[in-house]
């Protein structure tokens, strides 16, 4: 019997033996088939590491030794708040571009906190232009960084031939002065957040002189030295606006026929000049209404440029009208100034505003409708005194955001269940409750009557 324990333990010894071997022999394996791949392959892995570690892959074997400076994307991150650690960063982002290979740079990302030498930031922007740089995002987070600086903005990437994507980030505010010399003949997207244009002529040049723009963004950005933004671009097609303030006197002036794309939501006044021209192509927009409005001061409760803004915008297909209620509603509550939107097929509002069926009425070929809860009160909903034809007729899909366990939000979903002669889906997300009480509502919403039989309820 003893013998027979002993064998059955020697047994399960080579069985351990064996398989911490063929671990082994797995593993060797695989390093081996990863080293036999191309080299194409295998940068296109590295390119996904941080610079760091595609560095440290040249200790693996021989095969892998110089591999690294072969690296097309390169991405340093400066942001360091000990001293010892910026120097060893900018040692090492000098060390390892003098390494690279002479090859084109695919994408550049450069970004810089407080202690970074600037000369050396001109050095890197330098390098990669003189690389053929495609993609460059430059971002500053420092205040000890001055316009002045930054040469090598002015004399090599504003003038860069090869760039197709150029983002500019900077915290605080940076001063953006444009050469005259400016020219991007191949630039396709222009990211521009938490800067400071110098003055209109400045960002006129910039967009001038980017023959081949599709998207732009502005986000952020200081425009007090600016009496007009104006943004004519013939190829654009993506234009994102937000986030920031608009004064009094200020015009904006905005002419792109072959946009689609359109979210604007900059903070302005009643006096601000609109001028929304030329803008046939658009399909999709998100508007952000609660700008209208004197900053520091009550709401206005003067309308018109929110129906100017509206009336540019009816050939959307898809529409995100969001923003402050009281603004809204006050556009809302006048039916007879909401301009007739023939294309539209989705739309989705930032909450169940008062007077939300007079713009459903003004949308003859919905078939999507979708409404934000989070803001919902009581007071925002009545029972309409007209169904909206589109809801009782075209409408397939209704997706309801944010429901709490508020009765009045049970009252719009039995109202809209009632009223959807032709919908298809119904989709709820819940907000914040256990699940016996997400199992509860589930079941209450399920229970409502329905105007359709083809309706399908999701609950999530």
């Amino acid at each position: 019997m003893a013998i027979k324990r002993k064998q059955g333990f020697a047994n399960a010894e080579n069985l351990k033996t064996r398989d911490v071997k063929a671990r082994r022999i797995d593993e060797e394996d695989l390093a081996d088939r990863l080293s036999e791949l191309p080299d194409h392959v295998i940068l296109h892995i590295m390119s996904s590491l941080p610079i760091k570690e595609a560095v440290r892959t040249c200790l693996l074997s021989t095969r892998w030794k110089d591999l690294f400076t072969s690296i097309s994307n390169i991405e340093l991150d400066g942001v360091l708040r000990n001293k010892a650690l910026r120097n060893r960063f900018m040692k090492f982002s000098d060390g390892f571009l003098s390494l690279r290979k002479d090859i084109s740079v695919d994408r550049f990302r450069l970004c810089c906190g407080p202690g970074i030498d600037h000369r050396k930031i001109n050095e890197w922007i330098l390098y990669a232009v003189r690389h053929g740089v495609r993609e460059l995002d430059l971002i500053f987070r420092s205040r000890s960084f001055e316009t002045r600086h930054f040469t090598e903005l002015e004399f090599a990437v504003f003038t860069c031939k090869t760039l197709l994507t150029l983002r500019l980030f900077n915290l605080p505010s940076l001063v953006l002065t444009i050469p005259t010399h400016c020219c991007l003949p191949k630039l396709k997207v222009l990211h521009l957040t938490f800067l400071k244009f110098s003055d209109d002529e400045s960002i006129r040049r910039l967009l001038s002189s980017c023959y081949s723009l599709e998207e732009l963004l502005v986000e952020s950005c200081e425009l007090s030295n600016l009496n007009k933004l104006s943004i004519c671009h013939p190829t654009l097609k993506r234009l994102t606006i937000n986030d920031g303030h608009i004064d009094h006197s200020y015009e904006l002036e905005i002419n792109t026929p072959n946009l689609v794309c359109f979210d604007f939501g900059y903070f302005y006044c009643e006096e601000t000049r609109l001028s929304l021209i030329n803008l046939n192509s658009l399909s999709e927009a998100r508007i952000c209404i609660g700008f209208i409005a004197k900053m520091f001061s009550n709401y206005c409760n003067d309308t018109a440029s929110a129906f100017d803004l509206m009336r540019a915008l009816s050939c959307v297909q898809s529409f995100h009208l969001t923003g402050i209620c009281l603004q809204i509603q006050a556009m809302l509550q006048s039916p007879s100034l909401i301009p007739e939107f023939p294309n539209l097929t989705s739309l989705k509002m930032g909450a169940c505003y008062a007077g939300w069926e007079n713009m459903l009425a003004r949308c003859p070929c919905l078939e999507t409708l979708a409404f934000e809860l989070e803001d919902f009160d009581p007071v925002d909903w009545h029972t309409p005194k007209k169904d909206p034809s589109c809801l009782q007729h075209h409408i397939k899909a209704i997706k309801i955001f944010a429901l709490k366990r508020k009765h009045v939000e049970f009252q719009l979903i039995g109202y809209l269940l009632k009223k959807a002669g032709v919908l298809e889906c119904l989709t709820v997300e819940i907000e914040s409750v256990t699940k016996r009480e997400q199992r509860m509502m589930s079941k209450n919403i399920c229970a409502l009557p329905k105007a359709s039989k083809k309706c399908h309820i999701l609950i999530i």
